[in-house]
């Protein structure tokens, strides 16, 4: 089973505020793995079955209280901003889903409303990425750039050490060269580093 993403990793994918979100797996209405992770599938499903904001008034505080003017929302009913806000997230549930299954070629009209299936879809589309990945780590095929880069600079120094070794290895194996030969030796070998380091002429 994918160990799932974190709620930061969360908010950034479905471009949402991370309190928002918390709020929302601390009343249940988006699901969150016993470990505290979140399947972005699942969670855009979630959001994509509750576009009725009438559904989940529970899940929503009104922003403050009904001043003078303001027509105080009847039971069960979701206050106007509540509404709105509810409207904008799950728009971009559904886009997000859309986009998923477009990824993989699955092309829905764009006047046909999202079904069940589709979100299905769009969750097996991403565990597949998800795992995809993981595979791709394990096998080396991802490393994180900067270690990459770590590992490229410790081989570097390696090998410039054994190559500066190779005049005193030739003077020990070679006994019957003088030291001005050695010197020769060395001065080819330094040249031949400058040159693949680009520092001296080719």
């Amino acid at each position: 089973m994918e160990k799932g993403i974190s709620l930061s990793e969360l908010a950034r994918q479905l471009g949402r505020a991370k309190s928002g979100l918390h709020k929302l797996a601390a009343k249940g209405q988006i699901p969150q793995r016993d470990n505290g992770k979140f399947d972005l599938a699942a969670v855009m499903s979630a959001l994509a079955s509750n576009t009725d904001p009438s559904r989940q008034v529970e899940a929503f505080t009104a922003v403050h209280q009904p001043e003078n003017g303001e027509r105080t929302a009847r039971p069960g009913e979701a206050p106007p901003s509540v509404a709105a806000q509810a409207s904008v997230e799950a728009q971009l549930a559904v886009t997000r889903i859309r986009e998923i299954l477009a990824a993989e070629g699955v092309v829905i009209a764009p006047g046909e409303a999202l079904t069940f299936n589709h979100a299905r879809t769009a969750e097996k589309i991403v565990q597949t990425w998800q795992r995809d990945q993981a595979h791709a780590e394990a096998k080396g095929k991802v490393i994180d750039a900067e270690a990459a880069g770590r590992r490229w600079a410790d081989e570097i120094v390696k090998l410039r050490a054994r190559m500066l070794a190779v005049p005193g290895d030739c003077a020990l194996e070679l006994s019957h060269l003088t030291k001005h030969e050695v010197s020769v030796i060395d001065r080819i070998v330094r040249d031949a580093m400058d040159q693949a380091a680009g520092d001296g002429p080719s």
